[in-house]
């Protein structure tokens, strides 16, 4: 048998390693064999309407098909030129850390989706809000409650007062007035 021993240029053999990573920590997250791929299929199958939230999504998903296609190359191809450029290597590397800091595109996409669920369900009133513990007693509320109706009570007889008073005053004089001038 006739073996072609297959040299990678250094480039090519630093990318092929970190897809290897990539590849893996997708595998991870979907239980699957070929995790960059499930990553794709997953992105393919987000409905439009959920997607668009996210600005990068369309980018994103070019660019992971781009470098599946530089590894696809990298992998099948016999020739001996250089295949992929440093900032391939710079993407791949890039989106292996948004995936580690949960800013890739479908981590943003289950986040947002996530909390417009909630908003919307908070809209509609289907969230029920659970009381949060109380760090008092209930008679000190209570207590409370009877201060504070009693400041507002004592406030509006204030009013009542500061206006009753001036209105008496005056029509105290217009009368006098209008009494001793026959």
């Amino acid at each position: 048998m006739d073996w072609k021993v297959r040299m990678l240029h250094p480039l090519d053999d630093e990318f092929f390693e970190e897809y290897k990573r990539l590849d893996r920590i997708c595998a991870d997250m979907y239980s699957a064999r070929r995790g960059v791929s499930e990553y794709i299929a997953d992105m393919e199958s987000r409905p439009i309407r959920e997607t668009y939230r996210i600005i990068t999504w369309d980018h994103d998903y070019k660019q992971l098909k781009h470098l599946r296609w530089i590894r696809n190359r990298i992998a099948h191809e016999s020739d001996t030129c250089q295949i992929c450029s440093i900032s391939d290597i710079q993407d791949i590397q890039n989106f292996y850390n948004r995936i580690l800091s949960g800013r890739d595109p479908i981590a943003m996409l289950e986040r947002t989706s996530k909390s417009s669920a909630a908003e919307s369900n908070r809209q509609s009133g289907n969230i029920r809000m659970q009381p949060q513990a109380e760090t008092y007693n209930t008679e000190e509320k209570e207590g409370n409650s009877y201060r504070n109706r009693r400041r507002g009570c004592l406030i509006a007889a204030l009013i009542l007062v500061i206006i009753t008073v001036p209105v008496m005053f005056w029509l105290f004089l217009s009368y006098n007035a209008h009494f001793y001038s026959f």
